[in-house]
């Protein structure tokens, strides 16, 4: 895939419209994490040095069109200052007269305090077009939802991608369509119903699908397996079934667990306990793969040239349930660093178990896309990438 970068342009005075997913937490109007401010900074510098006025449109939670002050984008802005080191404006209105203020950088008030974003309306995009004289939207992880700030504004100014969702798309672009075989698909969480579609595409595209986390036990229920008092989805007991079927039809082979780590509770230092999965008791609760299940997985990726993750495979906020998602984690950091596989993470919990293990560095590509990952992995087009593709 061919990207045409903003970089080629000249953008000396020019206004820049720049989309970003600054949906970040705060506490007492403080950013706790300011991982998605810290990605866009690359973009926001380069347009900078290009000599462009920049004013940042972005969102934060789901205020549902109406105007929440807990979800308001001024503290963010005071953080952007201390990131940028420079003066942020904020502003809460649509300002056609950018160029009279003295700032360089300009942060927009949450675009979906207003109800026209989420309905991608048309006439409210071409009202946001007109503050600026170019678009860069540099929000992977928003670019699944078809929003007027999102899919609309292309259709009115010249459009390119960002750093950071350049990256993305060219990674991602890379590994989907040469994918090096043997391929494996390691799908973890807790629930099945959020993965249908992701979990079938993958069966026809891959060599292997490994599944962990919760989603497992509904998986285990469907093939008669004893899971105790587990969390499952009694609903998607038929549909974890038809996916067991279709993976034996497309000779994709499907690896469960075949032990558990279990405990009576969960909380603060459970009593934790390895178990076969004939020897679980009903007040057993599944909270991570068992011992022999990690060694599984481990010997299945032991030959993978191209591996895919998402989701953890126990619940990782309690230790020692994390300890499965840290060996796997280690061993595709190791199987990177030895140029033996091509590995993608996604997904905000996985992201957060391999911070546990300390390997985030180590992958091919790390995507926080989130939604939006999921639905480039299940073989979808995302509006806002082909809104700027088919500019080009």
């Amino acid at each position: 895939m061919r990207i045409k970068s903003f970089r080629d342009e000249d953008l000396q005075n020019k206004i820049v419209l720049l989309r970003t997913d600054y949906n970040v937490p705060t506490n007492d109007k403080v950013v706790v994490d300011t991982t998605r401010i810290d990605e866009s900074i690359p973009t926001i510098d380069a347009l900078l040095k290009m000599g462009a006025k920049i004013i940042i449109i972005t969102h934060r939670g789901r205020p549902k069109g109406k105007i929440d002050i807990s979800l308001s984008m001024e503290p963010i802005a005071r953080e952007l200052e201390k990131k940028l080191k420079r003066n942020v404006r904020f502003i809460n209105k649509i300002d056609e007269d950018i160029a009279k203020h003295q700032e360089e950088v300009f942060l927009f008030e949450n675009i979906r305090f207003f109800p026209q974003e989420e309905l991608n309306d048309n006439r409210f995009a071409e009202e946001l077009s007109r503050m600026g004289e170019v678009y860069v939207n540099d929000a992977f992880s928003a670019s699944h939802r078809e929003h007027a700030s999102l899919s609309g504004l292309p259709k009115f100014l010249p459009s390119f991608f960002g750093l950071c969702m350049e990256k993305e798309i060219l990674a991602l672009d890379n590994v989907f369509s040469r994918p090096v075989s043997p391929v494996v698909a390691i799908i973890g969480g807790s629930k099945i119903s959020t993965k249908i579609q992701l979990l079938e595409s993958l069966i026809r595209s891959v060599d292997k699908v490994i599944i962990g986390g919760a989603m497992a036990n509904t998986f285990l229920k469907a093939t008669a397996n004893n899971i105790g008092a587990s969390l499952y989805e009694t609903s998607c007991i038929d549909i974890a079934s038809g996916i067991v079927n279709l993976a034996k039809s497309k000779n994709v082979k499907l690896v469960l667990p075949v032990d558990a780590k279990v405990s009576k509770k969960l909380g603060d230092f459970p009593t934790a306990k390895n178990k076969i999965l004939d020897e679980i008791e009903i007040d057993d609760m599944i909270l991570d793969l068992g011992i022999e299940s990690s060694r599984i997985i481990l010997d299945e990726i032991s030959d993978a040239k191209t591996v895919i993750w998402n989701g953890p495979l126990g619940a990782i906020e309690y230790k020692p349930f994390d300890q499965s998602t840290v060996s796997v984690a280690k061993e595709l950091a190791l199987r990177c660093k030895d140029k033996n596989s091509t590995v993608i993470v996604g997904g905000g919990d996985t992201i957060y178990g391999i911070n546990i293990a300390g390997t985030y560095d180590d992958y091919t590509h790390v995507s926080t896309g989130g939604g939006a990952f999921l639905q480039w992995l299940e073989g979808k087009d995302l509006p806002a990438v082909e809104a700027i593709l088919n500019k080009h």
